[in-house]
């Protein structure tokens, strides 16, 4: 995902970001399948305001059916 401009403030500062707990990169797992691999999950950010645009999964084929 590549936003071009915030939707809250109409800032162009938008930047991809990591959501940590603790020290460590929270992970998504297969709500059918918890115990199959995982993947970090990335969110899209203005720099400007703080505005959330987005979260994606890195890896969405690990986390299979």
């Amino acid at each position: 995902m590549e936003e071009k401009e915030c939707p809250k403030c109409k800032s162009i500062q938008i930047k991809k970001g990591h959501i940590r707990s603790g020290n460590a990169v929270v992970h998504m797992f297969s709500f059918n399948n918890p115990r199959s691999q995982s993947s970090p999950i990335s969110s899209y950010y203005c720099s400007d305001c703080g505005y959330v645009l987005g979260l994606y999964v890195k890896n969405p084929r690990h986390l299979g059916e």
